[in-house]
C-alpha cells in the first residue's frame, strides 16, 4: 500500500513546481532605474537687478557718551540724613543728591568763628598801638596778622564753612542717577566714597574712528545714520572732527551729537553709524552676493527659461558693502541673477529657482 502512495506524492510535487514556475514567468519584469539618467536640480536663490544708483557711505562703530556726567562723591564723611541716589531716578538741577547730618560740622564752624573773632580783637588792639607808635605800615600789618594768629584763624573759619557746605550735595544739572550701591538713611558714608553718578544723556555724543583715507570726505554738519544694538535707527550730526590721526591705527576721531530725549541710547552702548558721501550710477545695479570668483575671474549666473543658468564673466564698475555696479552688454535691468546657494552650480545647469524675499 505504501509503495503505491509514493508515485502519487511525486506526481503532486511535480505539478506544484510546474505551477509555481508558470506563475513567476507571468509576472512583468521590473525595470531598475539608471542612476546616470536621474536629473538632480539644486535649489538656487535669485534676485532681480535694477538700475538704481550706488550710494557710498563711510561706516564705523562707536560708543555712546553722555553730554555731562559727574561722580556723586562726598568730600566729607557723615551720617546720611536724606538723599536722591536711586537707580534711574530723574533729578532736576538744584535738587539735593545727598545731605549728611551736619551738626558736627556746624559746631566746628562756630568754634572756628569764635577763634577768628578772638584773634581779630587781638589784631585790632595791637594794630592801634602800633599806629600810635608810628609802626603801622602795610608790611607791619601783614606781619601782625600772622603773629596775632588772625591769618590762621581766618583760614580755619573759611575751611569750617566749606565743610558745612560739603554736607549737602546738589545736582549741578538735570539728569538721571546711576547708583553703584544702595544708600540708606542713617548710614555712615566716608569721604571720597563713590556712591553713583549723575548722567545728563538727553543729548549724547558718539565717537567714531574713521580711516585716514576717508576722514577728509567728512565735514561738520553732515548727517549720520545710526543703528543701535536692537536695530533701532537714529539720526545725528557731526559736530567735530579731530585734527589728529593716530599714527598706530591710522584713524582719526569724529564726534557725533544725537538728541536722546527718551534716553533710549544708553551710556556705554555700541552704535553703528554711516555717513553718505556720494552716489554713482551705471547700467545695472546688483547685489554683491551675485559675484563669484572662479579661476581668478569674476562671474555671475543668470537664469534662462526659468530653469537653466548661464555664467557671464563681468568686471565691476564700482561696489560698496551691499551692491555692485555692472556695465555689461549681456546683462540688462530686470535680469535674474543667482545670489545664494549658487557656489557649486555650473554653466547651463538646470536648477530650481527661488526668488529672494
Amino acid at each position: 500500500m505504501k509503495r503505491q502512495m509514493i508515485p502519487k506524492l511525486l506526481t503532486c510535487l511535480l505539478i506544484t513546481v510546474t505551477l509555481l514556475t508558470a506563475c513567476k514567468s507571468e509576472e512583468p519584469d521590473r525595470e531598475t532605474p539608471d542612476p546616470d539618467s536621474v536629473e538632480i536640480r539644486p535649489e538656487v536663490v535669485f534676485d532681480v537687478v535694477d538700475d538704481e544708483p550706488l550710494q557710498f557711505f563711510i561706516e564705523s562703530r562707536g560708543v555712546v557718551e553722555p553730554l555731562q556726567r559727574i561722580q556723586i562723591t562726598p568730600r566729607i564723611g557723615g551720617f546720611v540724613e536724606a538723599h536722591s541716589i536711586a537707580e534711574g531716578r530723574f533729578v532736576e538741577e538744584g535738587d539735593i543728591l545727598l545731605k549728611l547730618d551736619d551738626e558736627e560740622w556746624v559746631n566746628q564752624e562756630r568754634s572756628a568763628y569764635n577763634e577768628y573773632q578772638q584773634a581779630r580783637n587781638e589784631f585790632e588792639i595791637e594794630s592801634r598801638l602800633r599806629e600810635q607808635s608810628g609802626n603801622g605800615s602795610e608790611d607791619q600789618q601783614s606781619l601782625l596778622r600772622i603773629t596775632t594768629g588772625l591769618a590762621e584763624a581766618e583760614l580755619a573759619w573759611e575751611r569750617a564753612k566749606l565743610n558745612v557746605s560739603y554736607a549737602t550735595l546738589k545736582a549741578p544739572f538735570s539728569g538721571r542717577i546711576s547708583a553703584k550701591q544702595v544708600v540708606s538713611r542713617g548710614a555712615y558714608v566716608s569721604a571720597g566714597s563713590e556712591l553713583g553718578s549723575l548722567i545728563d544723556a538727553a543729548t549724547v555724543h558718539i565717537r567714531f574712528d574713521v580711516l585716514e583715507s576717508e576722514i577728509d570726505n567728512l565735514d561738520e554738519g553732515m548727517l549720520v545714520e545710526l543703528a543701535g544694538p536692537g536695530g533701532t535707527e537714529y539720526e545725528g550730526e557731526i559736530i567735530a572732527i579731530s585734527p589728529e590721526v593716530d599714527p598706530e591705527t591710522k584713524t582719526g576721531q569724529v564726534l557725533v551729537e544725537v538728541e536722546n530725549n527718551n534716553y533710549d541710547l544708553k551710556t556705554g552702548m555700541t552704535v553703528d553709524g554711516r555717513v553718505f558721501v556720494r552716489s554713482q550710477k551705471s547700467k545695472v545695479r546688483m547685489p554683491r552676493e551675485a559675484l563669484l570668483e572662479r579661476d581668478g575671474r569674476t562671474l555671475v549666473f543668470r537664469l534662462l527659461n526659468n530653469e537653466e543658468v548661464e555664467w557671464i564673466y563681468v568686471e565691476p564698475v564700482a561696489m560698496n558693502s551691499e551692491w555692485v555696479l555692472i556695465d555689461h552688454p549681456e546683462i540688462e535691468t530686470g535680469d535674474t541673477l543667482a545670489v545664494d546657494q549658487h557656489f557649486s552650480i555650473s554653466h547651463q545647469q538646470k536648477v530650481v529657482p527661488l526668488l529672494v524675499n
